[in-house]
């Protein structure tokens, strides 16, 4: 899994779509208030003394409440309505009133009382999300209570309507005090994005409307072009003790720009010291562009563990800084988020570059027990600028306790002792979107090549949690493992004699040798490894993470079969963390670290791909006969064909692998996982088996063509799914041109930007010709759109002997075909090679 980095470019609050771990992409719940629960709810402090003006005018802002004289009753005889992006809003009977202004402008209206509110998304991926959630591809709701905040006319419109209505306003204090301390509770964030507005001198107008629906409970909707994609309708939602936000609608608004880029992050210059504690002190120096002229402020990632001392200009200035405004850190850590803002005093010129001055503590290193550490906080332990696609050079001075063995990304140019600490420099050898480190009680072996070398760091004892696992989950004589449960757990019978508890150390030079031999296969497909060094460290937990020349992977990734198991993993489980998850991580060194994404929308591409190498890797390892890569496609299929538990939707039909990190919700918990990485890797390998020619010298030469020029035409920069159709198209052989024009719109429409796999079975007949068997049929299409388009080989098999017959292009629910057959087919078989995601009869 490849990092994940969506800090803003711009200083509007982040998009709904903020994944926090990219093990398990979930939308964090922000804190709900009595009649309200709201998505984007930032909670920032103004925490510098310094350029009062902003901080000033974010108090005032903060501090806003409803006019208690701007209290206009409305009858059912009263229009008032209000249409923004595809919401339509109508405000029957109830009483709707006017923040107070600040400096002449009002930006905030409440309403109580009796409310409609329609919305139809005009995007087909959209529409089936909303249908998904809601049950309809259209949001249609009565509401009760509606909070709206907002920079553009709303205020004035709604004035307009009211005086055409002859409503005149009431003094109503008693409504106006209601509203109060629901106010101070969800003005926050918004005061945040209008402050923003009034520090550019081109921002947008925004809308943001939190709605206490009859039926379907709070919910968001917002229009602000400043996002990705302006129009955003979703809930957040709580499984348990997991948080979700479910976007029902995101999508970019009808005639919508992309957000320009307004700055950008050239170096980083970070000194953080690990005290005895194992707490951060810290400091970064940023060397910053203005892309564009006219703004101030500026979005940095950070984890809310880490409190911010000071931001400071390139003179020395203090500036004022967002994050986390009144919390403790128990409420940092509850409900905080991992973001901060940065006010600068004046806007810089397009062009200019200046440095900003960081100091921050706080905790990011966890003890999983037994004293093994690891860094938690592995995208956000330093303010971080950008996301995934935004390359810059880094250069890190890291002091720590010298009983511990540290790592990190870069060349390492120098280490010493100072007392009870060593102190190493690392700086990048080539600019990078993200930077790492780890740290513990650490044994390592390496292995060198001409080009590059790879040393594999492994704890001494395991965490607590798998030790314990160890003790309890043991082998009965004579050594017959226990049945596995429904869950993938290890039964809990006791052995006679239990072998030596395993350590990570263990398996170091073997997992070091396959790791070192994964790069030379990669190399073939993806050109020279892009790092001198590979260092790879171990990290608690059941996923793994590939940072630039770093990789953590999970222990179970370090322990022996039978460890895995008595450890309770599944066999399943175990063959994922012993077969795919070290080489996946690699392959992100190509996709992921070179080829970067800068949308949640195309981040499916370097997982897939990623996933895709490590199954040609692991297929390359088993002995003939063993089809790993066959294994892993039925699995993968027969994953996302399964029913969720408890719901009646396979994780087929959730959504399209271009939702990224949206597929994770209450509804699925679990989707990204299940369709970027089972549905991801299918797509890939379909794209490779309808590039190859059998016959041909190189029958992969197209697919590594297009390979080659992905990693070397988008090397550090975003690679988008619309660029990768057009790579395709460049090498796309003329059995694939389905629809004509030489494109390959057809696939990605149904395979990237679709739901659904399709279901084939056939009916056939056979006569003897004197040329031989001529076979007439049907292929039947179920479970897809009519519209689906799918090239399915068919082949004849009789007793002992199958060959090829030839490939329908299944169009619609019924194919007609006749192939001429040298044998008798007893049975049609379709796609006996697996070269497309079906399942058949």
């Amino acid at each position: 899994m490849h990092p994940s980095i969506l800090n803003p470019r711009t200083p509007v609050l982040p998009d709904a779509l903020s994944p926090h771990a990219e093990s398990a992409y979930t939308f964090l719940m922000r804190p709900g208030v009595a009649l309200l629960a709201f998505c984007l709810l930032l909670m920032p402090c103004a925490a510098s003394a310094a350029e009062d003006s902003a901080k000033d005018t974010y108090e005032a802002l903060n501090a806003l409440r409803v006019n208690p004289a701007a209290v206009y009753e409305i009858s059912a005889a009263d229009r008032i309505e209000l249409r923004r992006g595809d919401g339509h809003f109508t405000f029957d009977l109830g009483k709707l009133a006017f923040f107070a202004s600040y400096k002449g402008q009002v930006t905030g209206v409440v309403f109580s009382g009796r409310g409609h509110v329609v919305a139809a998304p005009r995007d087909p991926v959209e529409k089936q999300q909303m249908a998904r959630f809601l049950g309809a591809p259209v949001l249609d709701e009565a509401f009760s209570d509606v909070y709206l905040r907002f920079t553009d006319d709303t205020a004035a419109e709604l004035l307009r309507q009211l005086s055409s209505a002859g409503v005149q306003p009431v003094q109503d204090t008693e409504f106006a005090v209601r509203w109060d301390p629901i106010a101070a509770q969800v003005n926050p964030p918004q005061s945040l994005r209008v402050l923003f507005a009034m520090a550019s001198t081109h921002s947008q107008p925004f809308f943001y409307a939190a709605i206490e629906g009859n039926t379907r409970g709070p919910f968001d909707m917002m229009v602000d072009p400043e996002r990705f994609e302006g129009a955003l309708i979703g809930q957040p939602k709580k499984i348990g003790t997991e948080g979700f936000y479910d976007v029902w609608a995101s999508y970019p608004l009808p005639g919508q720009a992309v957000p320009p880029r307004h700055f950008s992050a050239l170096d980083y210059e970070i000194h953080t010291s690990v005290l005895t504690d194992i707490s951060l002190d810290a400091k970064a120096d940023i060397r910053m562009r203005a892309e564009a002229g006219g703004e101030r402020a500026i979005g940095f990632q950070l984890a809310r563990a880490l409190a911010v001392d000071s931001v400071t200009g390139p003179h020395g200035e203090p500036l004022t800084f967002f994050q986390n405004e009144g919390m403790n850190l128990q409420d940092r850590l509850s409900r905080g988020t991992d973001y901060l803002f940065v006010i600068l005093p004046a806007a810089p010129e397009k062009g200019s570059e200046f440095t900003l001055h960081f100091r921050y503590r706080g905790r990011v290193i966890e003890n999983a027990g037994n004293g093994v550490l690891f860094v938690d906080a592995r995208e956000s332990w330093y303010p971080h600028f950008g996301d995934a696609a935004d390359f810059a050079n880094y250069d890190l001075t890291i002091r720590w306790p010298k009983k511990l063995k540290l790592v990190a990304t870069g060349i390492k140019r120098n280490e010493s002792e100072d007392g009870d600490f060593r102190v190493g420099h690392w700086q990048s050898e080539k600019p990078v979107s993200v930077a790492g480190f780890n740290l513990g009680d650490y044994v390592s072996t390496s292995i060198a090549s001409d080009s590059s070398s790879v040393e594999v760091y492994a704890n001494r004892q395991l965490e607590r949690s798998i030790d314990g696992q160890l003790e309890s989950h043991t082998l009965q004589a004579p050594r017959i493992l226990t049945p596995l449960s429904p869950e993938g757990r290890t039964g809990t019978n006791a052995m006679a004699m239990s072998p030596p508890p395993p350590r990570p150390t263990d398996a170091l030079k073997s997992l070091a040798r396959e790791i070192e031999e994964s790069i030379r296969f990669y190399e073939n497909l993806s050109g020279p490894f892009p790092f001198q060094k590979l260092s790879v460290s171990q990290i608690p937990g059941t996923f793994g993470q590939g940072w630039p020349g770093l990789l953590y992977l999970s222990t179970y990734s370090y322990l022996p079969a039978e460890a895995q198991l008595r450890a309770g993993l599944s066999v399943s489980g175990q063959e994922h963390f012993s077969e795919l998850v070290p080489f996946h991580e690699v392959a992100h060194q190509w996709w992921g670290n070179v080829v970067g994404w800068d949308s949640y929308r195309d981040q499916w591409i370097d997982e897939a791909m990623a996933n895709y190498l490590a199954l040609l890797f692991a297929d390359k390892q088993k002995h003939v006969g063993d089809h790993s890569l066959r294994m892993w496609l039925t699995r993968y299929r027969d994953n996302l064909v399964a029913k969720i538990p408890e719901t009646d939707e396979s994780f087929s039909d959730i959504g399209a692998l271009d939702l990224g990190s949206r597929l994770n919700s209450s509804r699925a918990p679990l989707g990204f996982d299940q369709v970027i990485y089972s549905k991801g890797a299918w797509v890939m390998h379909m794209l490779h088996e309808e590039l190859r020619q059998p016959n041909a010298k190189n029958p992969d030469e197209r697919f590594n063509t297009l390979l080659h020029t992905l990693i070397t035409k988008y090397a550090y920069r975003a690679l988008s799914t619309e660029d990768l159709q057009h790579e395709v198209e460049a090498v796309m052989t003329k059995s694939m041109d389905l629809e004509g024009g030489h494109s390959m719109e057809w696939f990605f429409d149904q395979w990237v930007r679709g739901t659904g796999i399709p279901s084939y079975r056939v009916e056939f007949n056979v006569h003897s010709t004197d040329k031989g068997f001529l076979v007439r049929g049907k292929l039947y299409q179920n479970d897809v759109p009519r519209s689906f388009l799918a090239p399915v080989p068919l082949y004849a098999s009789t007793v002992g002997h199958t060959i090829y017959l030839g490939t329908v292009v299944a169009s619609g629910p019924e194919t007609s075909f006749h192939f001429l057959s040298k044998i008798d087919p007893r049975k049609i078989v379709i796609d006996p090679q697996l070269t497309l995601l079906c399942i058949t009869q």
